[in-house]
Parts: structure tokens; sequence; C-alpha cells
């Protein structure tokens, strides 16, 4: 019997025909310590099984039958083959049966369970993000979530309060359960979100209290000698609330105008999301092998699907005129989502477990990330144009309130000028808030709507990977 390491990780033991059938497919790999009972150290694997299938190492053993070989030896004096000569596919090594073969898992057990719960973490942190950080507008901030029991409406407290609760139980989720039973409970939160978003229009808007408009008096320009009344008179700063999804309103996206197109694109995300993730844990799965060809179909289908403003393809490319930041995104989104819908739809059983793995890895990682693309440009256009704003508007607030005192002939005249000027906001400190605020912003929103994006996604994988049991059946070399 033999026993396989692999980085650290051990597997076996297996016969000397199942390591050989494993080597010929991929599952087991040339690079792989093989050891065996009575052995002084591990070796390379080929030279405990006599070959690696496809690829033969000289001077080890014989592809077909596996006997030893002398290192000049070309023909094989117990089967007759002749190494220089490929085997063909009647004459290969015959594979185990697929729902048999012991193919080594993408991770160990321990890491598995780390991996899976630290992914349920980051969903969970985010929408505790979302729930928590402000939004700002016009030079003012504003933290829903210390004011959202002044608030009438139930939309409102829902859309503060919603990622609070599931962010925390995700959190809490993420060590107390695992498998299964912790997709369900997911899936559940999931289904109770979107029920809510589908049945009342004004909680899917996401809106909540956001500074939005300055009503100030128009700040004067700054005053000549001439025009001093010898009073100090600062401008106010009246700053109206409004129940909006400033997100929304800055990237110029309403979702009304796209119902068909959003639906298409869900369940293409959806299906690639789901079934390269749990293909990442479990290859063998034939029902996220199934989810995720739907959902590469449906992404195709999506970024050439005719609409209310023509194909999405085409509706990126013409916005490289408009906004050539949104554009750009666009296109960049489209080429990752692309890429992972053919990654999804090559990754068959037939290829390498390896390749397998890293095919639904690569996958996954596009189609996460790709969410991002159009954002990201986006959102910096609007934190320069922003801060500029924010930027001019204070600078003009200070000049006119520093030319009110023109020459300082006294120590007191410095005092009131000084202490005039600490109540205005200097030029500097509204770059770094308005950049701080804005980008706190948009943090927000994005965990906000991605948490809820990934909800669903996250539970169903959860539930078709299911409980991950111990590794079994190998054993640590004593030293």
């Amino acid at each position: 019997m033999i026993h396989v390491s692999r980085d650290g990780q051990q597997f076996g033991p297996y016969t000397q025909e199942d390591a050989q059938a494993y080597l010929a497919d991929g599952s087991l790999l040339a690079t792989d310590l093989g050891w065996t009972e009575g052995s002084a150290e591990w070796v390379p694997l080929p030279q405990l099984v006599g070959g690696e299938g496809e690829s033969l190492v000289p001077g080890i053993g014989c592809p077909k039958c596996g006997a030893g070989l002398e290192s000049d030896q070309v023909v094989c004096l117990s089967c007759g083959h002749n190494v220089d000569d490929s085997l063909e596919t009647s004459e290969a090594v015959p594979q185990a049966p697929q729902e048999k073969r012991k193919v080594p898992p993408s991770l160990t057990y321990e890491n598995e369970v780390a991996d899976r719960s630290a992914f349920v973490n980051s969903v969970g942190w985010g929408l505790l993000m979302a729930s928590l950080m402000p939004v700002f507008g016009d030079g003012q901030w504003n933290v829903p979530f210390w004011e959202f029991w002044k608030l009438s409406e139930w939309q409102l407290m829902f859309n503060i309060l919603a990622p609070l609760v599931i962010g925390a139980t995700l959190i809490f989720l993420a060590s107390s359960m695992h498998g299964r039973g912790r997709g369900v409970v997911i899936m559940v939160l999931a289904l109770v979100m979107v029920g809510v978003v589908i049945a009342d229009e004004e909680v899917r808007g996401f809106n909540v209290p956001t500074p939005i408009e300055d009503t100030s008096v128009p700040i004067p320009e700054p005053l000549k000698e001439d025009e001093r009344a010898g009073e100090t008179k600062i401008p106010e700063i009246n700053i109206e609330m409004e129940n909006t999804n400033i997100f929304y309103k800055k990237m110029e996206f309403t979702p009304g105008d796209h119902t068909v197109s959003i639906l298409v694109f869900i369940v293409a995300w959806f299906g690639i999301a789901i079934g390269a993730k749990s293909r990442y844990y479990r290859i063998e799965s034939a029902p996220a092998y199934i989810i995720g060809m739907i959902g590469s179909v449906a992404m195709i289908v999506f970024w050439f699907l005719p609409g209310m403003y023509g194909m999405p393809v085409m509706a990126a490319v013409e916005a490289l005129s408009d906004n050539i930041y949104l554009g750009a995104g666009l296109l960049l989104m489209m080429v990752m989502q692309l890429a992972a819908a053919v990654l999804c739809l090559i990754n068959s059983l037939g290829k390498r477990p390896s390749q397998m793995k890293k095919f639904a890895s690569t996958a996954t990682m596009l189609i996460v990330t790709s969410i991002a693309m159009p954002v990201l440009p986006v959102w910096g256009k609007v934190i320069y144009e922003e801060t500029v704003d924010d930027h001019a508007r204070a600078k003009k607030r200070y000049e006119y309130v520093a030319s009110q005192f023109g020459k300082i002939w006294t120590g007191t005249q410095a005092t009131q000028k000084n202490m005039a000027l600490d109540k205005v906001e200097k030029p500097l400190n509204a770059v770094v808030g308005a950049i701080s605020g804005w980008l706190m912003t948009g943090v927000k929103y994005v965990s906000w709507l991605g948490g809820i994006l990934i909800l669903f996604p996250l539970g169903i994988t959860e539930t078709i990977c299911g409980t991950r049991e111990q590794d079994e059946g190998f054993i640590v070399k004593q030293e």
C-alpha cells in the first residue's frame, strides 16, 4: 500500500494499480512523494508505481505494466512494450470508476473549513459596515444608524437595520455552524430580504436620509478695502436632508429602467458564482456543474440580449464617448464575466482534477471582482468632482471671512480674526473630508448591495458542499 504526500498533506493509502491509474488521469502528480511501510524515506511517486501514465520517466518503470526498467532499457521484458511508443487509449491503464475515485480535495479539512467560514465572515462584516457607516453630501456627514429611531417610515428603518441583523447573524454562523445547516439559515435570510424587497418598492430603492442639497445663502465675493463695515459675518451652512440612494444618483443608474436585463444578469451571476465556488470544493458535484452551465449560458445571453437601450455590449461601447470611465469599466466587466462563463463551460469532468480546480477558482475570482470594474472608475470620478466642489465652496467662504478684517494693526484684531476663521472650514480640511466622506459612502453602498447580491449564492454553495468530514486514511510519518 502506497501513502502519498503533497505539500505537507498526505493521502491514501492506495494499491499500486490505483496509484498508477490516478497518476494517469492527473489525480496524483509526478511531483508527489510516495512511501510504503518498511521504506526508509519518501521518494518520488513514479519510482513506486512504475510510471505516470502519459509522461514516462525513463529508467524507472514500464508505463504499461509497471515492471522495473534499467535506465537504458527501451523494451519491457515483462510485457514487450516499447517505452518510446505512447500508450494507445485502449492500452492505457484503466481508470477507477468516477464515483469510486479518491480524488484529493482542493484543501485539507482544516483549510476548507477555515476558508468557507472566512467567506461567510467577510460577507457578514461587509453588511455590518453597510449599516453602520455614514453617508456624505455637500460637505456634511450623516450616520443613519444613529438616528433610525427618529424615522417615521418603516422602510427606512428596515434598510438601516436589515444589513446589521443579517451581518451580525453571518458573523455568528461563521464560527458556530458548518455545512448544510449554515447554508439553510443563510438562504432563509436571503429569501426574507428578497421577499421584502419585491413586496415594497420603497425598500428596493435602498434609500436612507442623506445630505443632498445646499440651500445656504450664496457666499459673497471677498470684500474690498472700501466695502468693510467693521463687523464680522460668517455665511451660514444649511443642508437639506432627503431620503434617497445617493449611490444610484451619482452612478446615474435607475434599476426600474432595466428590469428584464437585471433579472437575466442575476440568474447569470448567481449561476456562475454558485457553480464555480461549489466546484472548487467539490469538483465532482453534478448540481454545481449544471448550475454553472445555466449561469454561463445566461451570462452570454445577457451581454447580447436586445433591450430598451440596445444590447449591453453595444451600450458599453457607446458609453465610451459619453463617459469614458463608465464605458471602460463596463467593457472590462464584460470581458471578465464572459471569461468566467467560458471557464465554467469548458470545465468538464474529463479534465485533470488540478486543472478543474484552477478553472473553478479563476472563474470565481473573475465573476466576484467583475462587479467592481464599472464602479471603481465612475466612483473615482465622483470623488474627484465632489472634492473639487467642496474645496471651492470652503475656499470662497474662508476668503470672504478673512477679507472682512483687512490689515491687522493690533494683537486684539489678530485674535478676533483667528476666532472667526476657526469657525469656518479650511479648504484643506474640506478636501480631506470630501475624499474620506465620498470614499466611505461608496464602500457603504458597495458593501450593502454587494452583500445582498452574494447572500443567496453563499447559502446555496454551503448547501451543495455540505459538511466536510475529517480527513481519513493517511498517516503522519514519525521522525
